[in-house]
């Protein structure tokens, strides 16, 4: 009574034990994957089916439909045999990562079709992991607009502390051009103006300079030549 039954093999059609053709296998052993299928450790060779049927599941590798998929250990994700045989050969003794959440040491296991229970979790999960993504989604979309809303104040509020300051500016600068205007006016009105421009102070006080140096000269050579008539009228008298 102690004796636990061992796996029961499945009665699978011969020419579901070997690949369908859907890859080009060379490393595969034949008689291997034939002992694995019927002793229903890998789900058997279906030929894969491009529409949707009620009973049947979807290979998220190849995209088409089975009557059932391996079971990834690590996650439970399913996977037809042949893009399994893609993944890891039975004869390879390398490490494979899952095709699907990236764990070392890729392996599958067969359990059959898929009970009503089953299917049903799955959904669900399924379900809650749509609903995640949208909510992701919404949130970025949320984010994006705020970032947009931010930008557009701060590039209003630039522009109206740029308008502020032109405007300031333009504001100042009449009364400079005033006083300079208020000044010409002024001076036109003066009785003897001329339109001659008054040389800076430094300037006209150098040509003082000058105008003294130019008189010493002169007295000097008055002098000279005051003295050079006394003594020709000497010498004449």
């Amino acid at each position: 009574m102690g004796n636990k039954l061992g796996r029961r093999r499945q009665v699978v059609d011969e020419k579901y034990t070997k690949p369908q053709g859907l890859y080009q296998h060379r490393d595969v052993d034949q008689k291997k994957l034939r002992k694995l299928i019927l002793d229903s450790k890998l789900a058997p060779c279906y030929p894969g089916d491009d529409d949707c049927g009620c009973d049947l599941e979807e290979c998220p590798i190849c995209f088409l439909y089975y009557p059932s998929l391996n079971r990834s250990r690590c996650c439970m994700k399913g996977i037809c045999t042949e893009c399994f045989l893609q993944m890891k050969t039975p004869n390879s003794t390398r490490p494979t990562q899952c095709p699907f959440c990236k764990t070392s040491n890729y392996a599958v296991e067969y359990r059959g079709v898929k009970t009503k229970e089953e299917k049903g979790l799955e959904q669900l999960e399924e379900q809650r992991v749509i609903e995640a993504k949208i909510r992701m989604r919404q949130q970025e979309l949320l984010d994006e607009e705020e970032r947009m809303l931010k930008r557009r104040e701060f590039s209003s509020s630039s522009s109206m502390r740029g308008a502020t300051e032109v405007d300031y500016c333009s504001t100042r600068a009449p009364s400079f051009a005033s006083a300079i205007e208020t000044e010409e006016i002024v001076a036109s009105h003066e009785p003897d103006a001329t339109p001659a421009i008054r040389p800076p102070p430094r300037q006209r006080q150098n040509r003082e300079d000058e105008f003294d140096l130019d008189l010493e000269d002169i007295m000097v050579m008055e002098a000279i030549w005051l003295s050079i008539q006394t003594t020709v009228d000497l010498g004449y008298g």
